[in-house]
């Protein structure tokens, strides 16, 4: 195996993973660690009889390619929690692959981020789900930044990646978003605090959101708050079926694919119509999809 360039077929170690199965002592605190790097849920161990076992079968996915540059991935998320940890220390300061440069995408493609979090004992959101379906949607036509398990530290890929789309599957209370902690657990960020990173992206980066999606319930409470930010904003007032939800998000970007022309807040604001109307055509019971539809232009 090489050590001077990882690729997407890149097993972990013997040494990385005897380390993981010991820091990573349980598959709770092991599947935190990996939705964290944006390992497939669904590709996640089943049954393992003991923590070795379950870090290799980890291992072989990741020789099968199972996510891009997987293995270093997996190895930085554990150095960010274990700073001084040797393995995971000498894993992530090894040479990597060349990043493309920041805001930069294959020539036509929209770049979604989506920011997914569904944190312990706080009620499904299906947002694993719902980031399936965007990427299933997206085909080759949009260019997907997948963030699952989003902890706060997660927020600046925003402006090292300066997505045209974001994209929030979280719970929402009070005037807040719920992330995840390194645990998993439920962290409240106040909106207002995401709004001002989304302004100094703007500001000291020239990004500029082309729209922004939040997908929690009771929208209507903060989706205000983001259209200085966004040429778009796109929430549900409130209750959100996590099933509804999750069609909405593939009719919308499979919506978004099948464009040509870049989008504009005119068709942006027709795509996320369209895309409410097919899901009640398909599922009756999801028709607050089209009701308590919100779109919201800048203000600013």
């Amino acid at each position: 195996m090489t050590t001077g360039e990882d690729t997407a077929g890149a097993a972990l170690r013997p040494e990385e993973i005897r380390a993981l199965a010991t820091v990573y002592s349980t598959p709770p605190r092991a599947e935190v660690l990996l939705r964290s790097a944006g390992y497939p849920a669904d590709a996640l161990p089943y049954a393992p009889g003991t923590l070795w076992e379950y870090w290799e079968q980890v291992s072989l996915s990741l020789a099968a390619g199972v996510m891009s540059d997987g293995r270093r991935s997996i190895l930085s998320k554990a150095r960010e929690r274990y700073p001084h940890h040797p393995v995971f220390r000498a894993a992530a300061s090894e040479p990597g692959p060349r990043p493309p440069s920041a805001g930069s995408a294959p020539a036509g493609r929209l770049k979604v981020m989506v920011l997914a979090a569904e944190p312990a004992r706080r009620g499904a959101v299906r947002a694993a789900a719902e980031l399936r379906e965007i990427q299933s949607a997206a085909a080759d036509r949009l260019e997907v930044l997948p963030c699952p398990a989003t902890t706060p530290g997660d927020l600046e890929q925003i402006r090292r990646q300066r997505p045209d789309l974001l994209h929030l599957a979280c719970h929402g209370s009070e005037g807040a978003l719920l992330l995840e902690d390194q645990e998993g657990e439920p962290h409240p960020l106040p909106a207002a605090d995401l709004v001002e990173t989304l302004r100094l992206a703007a500001e000291h980066h020239g990004h500029r959101l082309r729209a922004l999606l939040l997908r929690s319930c009771s929208g209507e409470e903060i989706a205000r708050l983001f259209t200085g930010v966004a040429d778009v904003v796109i929430a549900h007032r409130g209750a959100l079926d996590a099933d509804c939800s999750t069609q909405f998000a593939g009719a919308f970007y499979r919506e978004l694919a099948a464009r040509t022309e870049p989008p504009t807040p005119e068709s942006l604001h027709a795509t996320a119509h369209v895309a409410a109307q097919d899901v009640v055509n398909r599922a009756g019971f999801c028709r607050s999809l089209r009701t308590d539809l919100i779109v919201l232009r800048r203000t600013a």
